[in-house]
């Protein structure tokens, strides 16, 4: 079984093909402006955080603030998969006994801060989640595309549309 990140974890939300190109190791995103513009952010804000906590070679803290695990986007346009990403966090930090453990959603553009609690019931559905990422990562070929408002500013939309 092979680990799944974050990032990984965060494209099962967003787009099974994207999630099965990331983890074979077919890489867009380098080109894409919507990464450049969130490495700006994040080379521009909380500069006095302990920047990018990484965790078991499994998951890429953004920054820990007061105990608080802190995860920063660009926008709340996917604002529920980020969210999922930071209770997939929580729940990697309760396999290593880091209970009790609270995150935080950091959008500073539009300056919302929300917090997020992993329950018992998220933790039954991460795991739920995990097995149907790995079925998808042991799949021969990529997921066929399914076509989404957020397909024109993917990274891979060349690589599934042209």
């Amino acid at each position: 079984m092979k680990k799944i990140t974050g990032v990984m974890y965060s494209y099962y939300f967003l787009c099974k093909r994207k999630l099965w190109l990331f983890a074979h190791d077919i890489n867009m995103e380098q080109e894409s402006e919507a990464v450049f513009i969130g490495k700006l952010i994040d080379e521009s804000t909380y500069k006095r955080e302990n920047k990018h906590i990484l965790i078991d070679d499994t998951i890429n803290i953004d920054y820990i603030n007061n105990g608080i695990v802190c995860e920063v986007k660009k926008s709340k346009k996917e604002k529920q998969m980020a969210i999922n990403q930071i209770k997939y966090y929580l729940y990697i930090l309760q396999q290593h006994n880091l209970m009790h453990i609270k995150g935080r959603l950091v959008i500073p553009k539009e300056r919302i801060s929300e917090d997020v609690e992993l329950s018992e019931q998220d933790s039954c559905q991460i795991e739920e989640n995990l097995q149907a990422i790995n079925e998808i990562l042991n799949l021969s070929v990529p997921p066929s595309t399914d076509k989404k408002a957020a397909c024109k500013s993917c990274a891979y939309y060349e690589f599934c549309y042209i």
